[in-house]
């Protein structure tokens, strides 16, 4: 999926990642991997302007409720199960389709969304009309008639604010600052991480999330460009290695993750090196997600 904003590549990542042995890597790590197919083609979905983008401010709106739709479909087979799910984007448009058969099947899950950007825009308070930057105002319920905009008569929202912890935050719209203190979601930006540390931080988390299983929704972008320059919305100041590969192994260690997506990998950006560079970075987290420790 690509359509959630305006560069072409998202939807090369997941090829990319097993490319460079992530399936190998999570064998390795004593996991069974099971490949399901491709749920959102891109080339079966049009990219191309519409007088219903510019009417409804949400560019690409139709081919994304059908791609979502598809992919809550497929994903909500797979949520049935006790299996670790582990899902490859694409950008963050992806939630849309999903956290709602993630919740469906598994009610009793909270969302740890790290991302540089709050991603809780809607059509009407959004700047851009790039639905990657929405996905939190659909699943919140926020989008007013979403079932009126073109291909969403299916959706439902499914997140309760207080499903929701924030890490990592550092270029959120005054839109979106108003409406995360209004719902009083948990948030910890980066001013937060260098206060505490992201050591106290997770601890926090854990503490938050106590008795829930969790689904980690893992923008790239949440990393420093130093780290992961090749994603299409990238912010200086962000996490570094570390700190990323730590969100990733405390959540592990709580032993109530139960799944992850991976988002806005871009190979398109920047140059091969990049490329490669934030691939690498992205296996890394996942491996980390699932287990991998230094000792």
């Amino acid at each position: 999926m690509h359509l959630g904003q305006k560069h072409a590549g998202t939807d090369l990542s997941p090829q990319l990642l097993q490319n460079l042995g992530l399936m190998d890597i999570l064998r390795e790590n004593k996991w069974e991997v099971t490949v399901s197919e491709n749920l959102c083609d891109p080339s079966k979905y049009s990219s191309e302007p519409t007088d219903e983008d510019k009417l409804h401010n949400a560019k690409n709106c139709r081919e994304i409720g059908l791609a979502c739709q598809k992919i809550e479909k497929g994903v909500y087979e797979h949520a049935k199960t006790d299996n670790f799910l582990l899902m490859l984007g694409g950008d963050h448009s992806i939630p849309i389709g999903t956290i709602p058969a993630i919740k469906r099947a598994r009610p009793n899950t909270g969302i740890v969304w790290v991302d540089a950007h709050a991603d809780i825009n809607t059509p009407s308070g959004s700047e851009s009309g790039n639905i990657h930057g929405m996905p939190l105002g659909f699943l919140l319920g926020l989008v007013d008639n979403v079932n009126s905009l073109p291909s969403f008569d299916y959706f439902k929202p499914c997140l309760d604010p207080t499903d929701i912890v924030y890490i990592g935050l550092r270029d959120v719209d005054d839109f979106e600052k108003d409406t995360i203190r209004r719902l009083g979601i948990k948030a910890y930006s980066m001013y937060d991480i260098d206060k505490k540390g992201i050591g106290r931080v997770m601890e926090e988390v854990g503490e938050y999330m106590a008795g829930k299983d969790i689904h980690l929704s893992f923008d790239i972008d949440a990393l420093d460009p130093l780290f992961a320059p090749s994603t299409g919305t990238a912010v200086r100041g962000g996490l570094t290695f570390r700190e990323g590969n730590y969100i990733c192994e405390t959540l592990y260690e709580t032993g109530r993750l139960k799944s992850m997506e991976m988002v806005e990998v871009n190979p398109m950006l920047n140059n091969q090196a990049d490329a490669k560079q934030t691939a690498e970075m992205a296996i890394i987290l996942i491996r980390a997600a699932m287990g991998r420790t230094i000792l």
